[in-house]
């Protein structure tokens, strides 16, 4: 649930606060060093790794709220993923793998309370601190499991109109939620029409994301990529052969979805930010589970001169 320090400091500019970011909580759990701050606008968690003033001083954060309306989404990633839920037609069923602060789940569940949307998490602690600290409500539609994303999805006997994946460790997408063996398997678990959102920040790891690319271009039909403004961040929008989008489908799905819900930003723009990158050319290599996270993490050292994604 990445975002970028650029997007983190315009949402703080916007709140026209010039209070200074103080620490409200911090924990280790069995798998996140977890950050909690606020300004008097603005409630931020992070998971990081070191001592707490230097999470509070670095460039990235997982999720963030505004403390005055804790239902608005405030990341550029969210706002997009959204737009990109004007293509479900009635949805009956909705996966999130990833919680974070809850925002975008939260917001989901509301805007649609006809569809049961489930979360997989799987630190019971983000869980405990998204209730706590993030607004996080218990809600009759929303339901929390404390399980790995790609074990939730094998076991699921549930068939998806929409799936987000929006998981991170520290600042890396688990690895086995990466790979063509897991979209595989996601696929079996999809309704027919269904979309799935990929939240996608590529901070420190550039030469990953077209291996991302072509892995997902190897399993959809269709794929189709939005830039976040002054973020790290990219989302894709993945769908089927038999259920194939278009830009135009995007557009016409926002603003349908604005027509009914209110959106304190412009719904239209996020969906007009997707570009086809079905046939985008991509010489690399799709992700597998045979294809071992370490020679990934040789590429963090790499040359980005090629980077042009």
């Amino acid at each position: 649930m990445r975002l970028s320090g650029l997007a983190m400091v315009l949402v703080l500019a916007m709140t026209a606060v010039a209070a200074e970011e103080r620490l409200l909580y911090e924990v280790d759990s069995l798998y996140h060093h977890i950050i909690v701050s606020e300004s008097s606008e603005v409630r931020v968690l992070r998971f990081h790794r070191g001592p707490a003033q230097a999470a509070l001083d670095s460039e990235f954060a997982q999720s963030l709220i505004s403390l005055s309306d804790p239902y608005s989404l405030r990341m550029g990633y969210a706002k997009h993923a959204m737009a990109a839920t004007g293509l479900l037609n009635s949805p009956k069923r909705a996966l999130f793998v990833g919680l974070g602060a809850g925002t975008l789940p939260k917001f989901f569940a509301r805007a649609f309370p006809e569809c049961q949307v489930d979360v997989a998490e799987l630190d019971a602690k983000v869980v405990e601190v998204a209730h706590k600290y993030f607004f996080l409500p218990e809600m009759p539609n929303l339901h929390i499991t404390v399980m790995d994303g790609r074990q939730f999805v094998k076991k699921s006997k549930e068939k998806y109109d929409l799936v987000v994946l929006d998981a991170y460790r520290d600042d890396m997408i688990p690895f086995h939620l990466l790979t063509r063996d897991f979209l595989d398997e996601l696929k079996e678990k999809l309704a027919d029409n269904a979309v799935v959102v990929s939240n996608i920040a590529i901070q420190g790891d550039r030469q990953l994301y077209p291996w991302v690319l072509q892995t997902y271009q190897s399993a959809f039909a269709t794929v189709m990529e939005a830039n976040v403004p002054g973020t790290i961040n990219k989302v894709l929008v993945a769908r089927t052969a038999a259920s194939a989008v278009t830009s135009a489908d995007l557009a016409a799905g926002a603003k349908a979805l604005a027509s009914r819900i209110t959106f304190d930003y412009d719904l239209a723009a996020c969906a007009a930010a997707y570009r086809d990158a079905s046939s985008k050319k991509v010489i690399k290599n799709i992700l597998t589970d045979d294809y071992a996270p370490v020679n990934l993490m040789r590429l963090r050292k790499a040359d980005e001169k090629d980077w042009e994604y």
